[in-house]
């Protein structure tokens, strides 16, 4: 049997005193916790905040609720209408784009559409932008670094063991007090010599980690893989940094993509026995075990039970009576009303379908070009008029955070709070002056990149990842209402797309 993930929501509810007409923190309440019982969700805190405007991120609830995003004590944040969340755009992007780096979605009660589908794909175009200008700004720090590779010369980090930095020349050299103890981690993978007899004939022989330490089984990983030790520059192997930044140095780039300069380097092993060496470890690795696959439901949160407007949920089990024991995957009304349940695969395949016919068209497409171009001017203008305000703004927040910490140091630590909110102002004030910047280097958007966007979504569609499909569908379909049926081979869907369709949404 399936085991459904359990959904935790935060609600926020906010209030402000100057619209006597906006609905109070209970009555937002109350939506919130109907919204939330037909989802499926469960709410497992309240974040409110009563009369403080949501032009403003100083919100101490709201704040709280950003700082708990990091700890992932929820999975969605549901609140009654989009501007409870923020007012001003540029906090809404910026918060929204915290949310989302820890895994969280936005929803609203009232709007299901949270955000237009051009305005989806313009986050996505201007994403691509601000990417190009990274890399290329990136490709000509590049172009000097790659010079010096060719040279031999260190481009920076800790030199492997073994090995050091010349201070003069930057050229890597063998590094006289440490190189034999690379030798000896060779010639044992090259006699079937286990790690742990590795280490202790280290330690006995006064060798130490880079850090000082005595080696341990566990010390020499990436020794039997590194190239440098037979003489080979290898630069540029890293992969790519994430969406946050970050740069996992453990996962490296296919040979073919890296930089390799063959004997540049003091070599401390032979090459011959390097490539024994790397063999032995290759064929060392643990073979994996066989973990359960896991069944990703590509329509979860998106189908409902039009006979009593329950949510539907993925549902699998095992057919006994095969021979092959095959898992069978449906969806399911979570009410158990009677209502048919649907194959998983019949459903998602239709809605992929309908998907392609209703919006990657050369008609949906063109449609798409143009209205993101209207909204990207549209945004262009807006985000222009706000540069100055946004940098006196900037210029004002950095004096008050100076005489804050002033203040600290004068042992007044009630400002604390103070600092701690400005420099999230500052934050949201900076993104916005990033994306104006951005936008002011093109006059309009690129129909190339629109179109590339499109492609790589309906090309996702297509992927074997899918996790890559469920991203698109969870994007572009709104619901789908399974109608009253007993019959899992006939039945009738209300399938409602947030697409173009000759100039409209559809169903």
């Amino acid at each position: 049997m399936q085991i459904n993930k359990l959904i935790r929501a935060a609600a926020y509810p906010r209030y402000s005193s100057d619209n006597q007409r906006e609905e109070s923190i209970t009555a937002q309440m109350r939506a919130i916790e109907a919204y939330c019982q037909q989802k499926g969700y469960v709410i497992v805190d309240i974040y409110p905040d009563e009369e403080l405007t949501g032009t403003v991120d100083r919100r101490p609830e709201f704040q709280r609720m950003i700082d708990d995003s990091y700890k992932r004590l929820f999975d969605v944040v549901v609140v009654h209408k989009l501007d409870r969340f923020a007012r001003n755009r540029y906090d809404s992007a910026h918060y929204k784009r915290i949310l989302k780096k820890n895994g969280i979605k936005v929803e609203s009660v009232l709007e299901q559409l949270d955000g237009s589908p051009e305005s989806v794909i313009l986050e996505s175009v201007l994403e691509g932008m601000a990417e190009y200008y990274s890399l290329n700004l990136a490709r000509e720090v590049m172009k000097g670094m790659f010079v010096n590779a060719e040279l031999g010369i260190h481009t920076g980090g800790r030199p492997a063991y073994g090995l050091r930095v010349n201070p003069e020349t930057r050229k890597y050299e063998i590094d006289e007090r440490t190189y034999r103890a690379v030798q000896i981690y060779f010639d044992g993978i090259d006699n079937d010599v286990p790690n742990p007899a590795i280490a202790a004939r280290l330690n006995e022989e006064g060798f130490r980690t880079q850090t000082g330490e005595e080696f341990t089984a566990n010390s020499f990983y990436g020794w039997a893989t590194n190239r440098k030790y037979k003489g080979d520059y290898v630069y540029n192997a890293s992969s790519a940094k994430d969406e946050e930044g970050k740069r996992n140095t453990n996962k490296k780039k296919p040979e073919s993509e890296q930089t390799i300069i063959p004997g540049i380097i003091p070599a401390i092993i032979s090459a011959e026995q390097w490539d024994r060496v790397n063999e032995k470890f290759k064929s060392r690795k643990r073979t994996p075990g066989r973990m359960k696959a896991k069944v990703v439901y590509l329509l979860s949160g998106k189908v409902y039970c039009g006979n009593c407007g329950a949510l539907y949920s993925g549902n699998s089990y095992k057919n006994s009576k095969s021979s092959e024991n095959t898992l069978l995957t449906y969806y399911k009304c979570q009410a158990k009303c009677g209502n048919t349940s649907v194959r998983k695969e019949d459903l998602e395949q239709l809605v992929m379908e309908k998907l392609v016919y209703n919006c990657f068209t050369n008609e949906g497409m063109l449609d798409i070009a143009k209205r993101v171009q209207e909204l990207y001017l549209r945004e262009k203008k807006q985000s222009m008029s706000d540069v100055e305000p946004i940098k006196r703004e900037l210029s004002e927040l950095n004096v008050q955070i100076k005489n804050w910490t002033t203040a600290i140091g004068a042992g007044v630590m009630s400002v604390i709070d103070n600092i701690k909110q400005a420099e999230q102002r500052k934050e949201a004030l900076l993104f916005a002056l990033q994306r104006a910047e951005l936008m002011d280097k093109a006059k309009t958007v690129d129909e190339e990149l629109v179109y590339k966007v499109l492609e790589n979504k309906k090309n996702s569609l297509n992927s074997s990842d899918e996790n890559d499909k469920k991203e698109v569908l969870q994007e572009y379909v709104d619901r789908i209402v399974i109608q009253s049926s007993t019959d899992i081979n006939h039945y009738d869907a209300e399938i409602t797309y947030r697409v173009f369709n000759g100039g409209g949404e559809g169903i």
